[in-house]
């Protein structure tokens, strides 16, 4: 017996070691390291990556193993600076049935103070790369288990998670936080997951709800503040297909998620269908409403495709500047233009060409281009900056046809939301007729293509333009060649422009526009201009040959009522060329006629549109009328200080000022062969742009000189003066003769007219109207005609002409439109008005060629007040019947 207790004895203390020694082994401080080792690489070994416990590993005896592990780590192998995982707490009950089962169940789980980081670098090495050992340590049966049936629990409730995402190549920076958060599976019979919890996105709270069930739809939601992201959709064998919808109500919210500075604000919506049914991932049905609060918007709507495909792109992109309800009003002034809207359509399907459309709009005319080619924006590189800007770090933008755009930008925006930081390389290819006027603007046109280079630099406030260097290209008629910076592109300003344009023959490059041709032969232009904030200054000539035109032209903007000032000069001039230049700046009047903005101009403007034109609906003056309508005051003088004619030697002065609208030059004072002008012109910019108006003198003109420079054969001679206030149209000369409108009176003194003239006028048979005697020499003593003008008719009723002997008074009408006369002449003697006219005369018919014929004159006249007395002092060339006393 006493044996028996022995062996008894020493089996109690056999079992009590073993007792003591498992108790050492899961449990005994002393034991933490080994314990913790073990742990660590059973885990590891499970997990197929390495892992680290820098806590401690506690276990609890009993029916279930309560085991407890602090400070557990996932550290990255490609990223050594970085822990792939980490968690706090980690605490669960372990049945060690299961264990014997080979099928471990956990039971009562806890999780406090998890943290999972997912890190791109630069090189696009990711913290969650496979580890090494995973492939060849992972059980094959683990595989096959789903991972939640390790948990014996329906419902597990972690605490205090983070979730961590940055990659390097965009800035994309995502620190989602849960304070709480909620698995439930269900009654056990039921494969459905249940996920809720409350957080914060990068500083924004939040809220998470989403749900899971066989054979049923499944949903997510997420809800900040003034944000929300939904997600519906079912999983069926091929594949899942799925909704996903943003309402946001505030765009400024949805920027702060994102970690980008707050520097616009507004509301927006979005949707999309995404769906792997029919294999390849594929997004339809994308809306995309965006509206900011400064009166901005975007929307988007069209199907993206296959991810991945270019080819499989239908989208329409419409993007507006200023609300419907508030754009901008129509304006023929370059200085308030402004862009409204840009509207794009792409339509792609694989195995096609793209068929795109691109429509810019301003209030000042439309551009529309579209056709086979590309899209006509690509952005790309999209990132943040570590300052929280939107960075797009490529964009290219196609301007014009879509097979050869006139217009390229290829560069990138450091500050997208504000459109700040832009730098960008820019290639022009336009049509050079589109530089002179929209109807030119065709690409076969003979005036060529202008070719250029150029540089943007800066912001939506200030894009300066450098190294610009243009020229056109596949023509023979014109060469222009434009080099130099605008600082301020948008506004025009602190510009430093040298221009050149050669033309070997004005007649034909005016020939290729479409114009009447006007003979100038070559000419040549150079021009400077320069800006600095308000001072600007411009110079430049003008060469025909070894005539030559300088103009310099001086403004200072600053002031409250600008003015411009400058001087045109000349040393030496030939008057053909003068009136050359002049008859060429009329022609070229006609150049942007479809601009224009009267009722003939609309129409032509829509046939334009009709025919599929890319300008349209034009509201913008000509360029040169446009520079005139600034509101800018103008006062620059005039000064061609030798001008070269047939005969002599003339010299021309004048003024040239514009103020509120009114253009006016004068007086013009013009000399040549002893003559002179004195006159003034007019012209209402805003109220009668085709009018001008003229007033003045002449005088010391002698008509034999005239006569000889007109080649006139016969002899006659006197000396012109001349007094007028008419107005016209100035399209051409004919255009302001035929819609002459004023009045005026010509002179004449110490004239004479040859006898062989008189006989061409079928005057000859009564040579003694102006002479005693016939002889080869009449003389004329004086000639006055007070003339009125209406809409081209010159009408007169008191045109007297007169001899030493006889007394000729004339009434009727010219009529310049028709080019006839209706003349009445009636001769008298001088200081006899009351006698009887012997021989009057009429002239009726074509100017050219009038029918002349002598009819009975009246018996006698009569005053109606009844004087009959010649004054002692009377007065030459005023009718004597009207001198009566």
């Amino acid at each position: 017996m006493k044996r028996l207790w022995k062996v008894f004895a020493g089996f109690l203390t056999l079992i009590a070691l073993l007792v003591v020694m498992v108790w050492l082994l899961v449990a005994s401080p002393f034991l933490s390291g080994p314990r913790t080792a073990f742990v660590e690489n059973l885990l590891s070994e499970q997990l197929g990556r390495a892992l680290s416990i820098g806590g401690d590993v506690r276990v609890g005896l009993g029916k279930d193993l309560t085991i407890s592990v602090t400070d557990l780590a996932l550290p990255c192998d490609a990223l050594p600076d970085v822990t792939l995982a980490q968690v706090a707490l980690a605490q669960f009950d372990l049945p060690v049935a299961s264990l014997w089962n080979g099928t471990p169940l956990i039971r009562n789980a806890k999780l406090d103070g998890a943290q999972v980081n997912l890190i791109v670098t630069q090189a696009g090495e990711t913290s969650w790369g496979s580890d090494t050992k995973r492939d060849s340590n992972k059980k094959n049966t683990s595989q096959n288990r789903n991972a939640l049936d390790v948990f014996a629990d329906r419902v597990f409730e972690p605490t205090n998670i983070g979730v961590f995402y940055q990659d390097a190549r965009n800035g994309l920076d995502l620190d989602l936080t849960f304070g709480t958060l909620k698995l439930d599976r269900g009654a056990p019979d039921q494969k459905a997951l249940a996920l809720t919890g409350a957080g914060d996105l990068n500083g924004q709270n939040l809220t998470l709800s989403a749900n899971y069930a066989d054979a049923a739809p499944f949903g997510a939601e997420l809800v900040f503040d003034e944000v929300t992201l939904s997600l519906a959709g079912t999983v069926q064998d091929a594949g899942f297909e799925a909704e996903l919808i943003a309402d946001i109500q505030s765009v400024g919210q949805l920027l702060d998620i994102l970690k980008l500075n707050r520097d616009v604000e507004g509301t927006g919506s979005a949707s999309a269908r995404f769906t792997t049914l029919t294999g390849a991932p594929r997004i339809d049905d994308l809306k995309v409403n965006v509206a900011l609060d400064t009166g901005q918007s975007l929307e988007v709507f069209g199907d993206v495709g296959v991810l991945g495909d270019p080819s499989d792109v239908s989208l329409v992109t419409l993007v507006r500047l200023y609300p419907e309800e508030n754009e901008p009003p129509a304006t023929n002034s370059r200085r308030d233009l402004k862009l409204i809207a840009v509207d794009m359509e792409i339509a792609s399907t694989p195995g096609q060409v793209a068929q795109r459309k691109m429509v810019i709009e301003t209030n000042g005319f439309s551009l529309v281009t579209e056709g086979e080619g590309p899209v006509p924006v690509k952005i790309s590189q999209l990132s943040r900056s570590a300052d929280g800007k939107l960075v797009i770090g490529s964009v290219s933008l196609r301007i014009g046809p879509p097979s050869k755009p006139f217009l390229i930008f290829d560069g990138e925006i450091g500050d997208a939301l504000r459109l700040h930081e832009v730098s960008a390389k820019g290639l022009l290819d336009i049509p050079a007729g589109a530089l002179l006027a929209p109807d030119l603007a065709t690409p076969d046109h003979p005036l060529g293509a202008f070719i250029g280079e150029f540089n943007l630099d800066g912001n939506i406030e200030e894009l300066t333009l450098t190294n610009l260097d243009g020229r056109t290209e596949k023509t023979d008629l014109w060469t222009l060649t434009v080099h130099g910076t605008v600082q301020n592109v948008l506004k025009f300003r602190d510009l430093n422009l040298e221009i050149d344009v050669d033309v070997p023959s004005g007649a034909t490059l005016m020939e290729a526009m479409q114009l009447k041709p006007v003979d100038t032969g070559e000419a040549k232009l150079s021009a400077s201009v320069q800006s600095d904030d308000t001072d600007w200054n411009a110079a430049a000539s003008v060469a025909l040959g070894a005539s030559g035109i300088a103009l310099t032209l001086d403004l200072d903007d600053a002031t409250q009522d600008p003015v411009l000032k400058g001087l045109i000069e000349s040393d030496l001039i030939h008057l053909d060329r003068l009136e050359k230049i002049f008859s060429a700046a009329l022609e070229l009047r006609n150049l942007n006629a479809s601009s224009e903005t009267d009722a003939e101009t609309s129409e032509t403007v829509e046939s334009v549109a009709a025919e599929g034109g890319a300008l349209r609906n034009v509201t913008l003056s000509p360029i040169g009328s446009a520079v005139l309508l600034t509101g800018l005051d103008m006062d620059v003088d005039i000064d061609l200080r030798k001008i070269e004619g047939a005969k002599g030697i003339s010299t021309l002065q004048s003024e040239l000022t514009l103020h509120d609208n009114q253009l006016n030059a004068g007086p013009l004072k013009f000399e040549y062969g002893g003559g002179h002008f004195d006159v003034s012109s007019s012209m209402d910019l805003a109220q009668a742009p085709r009018a001008l108006a003229l007033s003045g003198k002449a005088g010391g003109w002698k008509l034999d000189e005239l006569l000889s420079q007109l080649n006139f054969r016969k002899g006659a001679s006197g000396t012109l003066h001349g007094e007028f206030k008419i107005s016209g149209g100035v399209q051409s000369v004919q255009d302001f003769l035929g819609t002459m409108n004023g009045s005026g009176t010509i002179s004449m003194t110490n004239g004479s007219i040859e006898t062989q003239l008189l006989d061409l006028a079928g005057l000859g048979v009564l040579p003694w109207l102006f002479s005693r005697h016939k002889q080869k020499v009449a003389p004329i003593e004086c000639l006055r005609a007070p003339i009125s003008v209406t809409d081209g008719r010159i009408s007169t009723r008191q045109t007297t002409l007169e001899t030493d002997q006889v007394q000729i008074v004339v009434f009727g009408d010219i009529d310049l439109n028709r080019k006839d006369m209706d003349l009445f002449v009636q001769p008298r003697k001088i200081g006899d008005p009351l006698s009887r006219s012997p021989w009057p005369f009429t002239a009726k018919g074509p100017l050219a060629k009038p029918d002349i014929k002598v009819k009975d004159g009246p018996r006698k006249l009569k005053r109606k007040d009844g004087a009959d007395q010649m004054p002692a002092q009377r007065r030459a060339c005023v009718p004597d019947i009207l001198q009566l006393q």
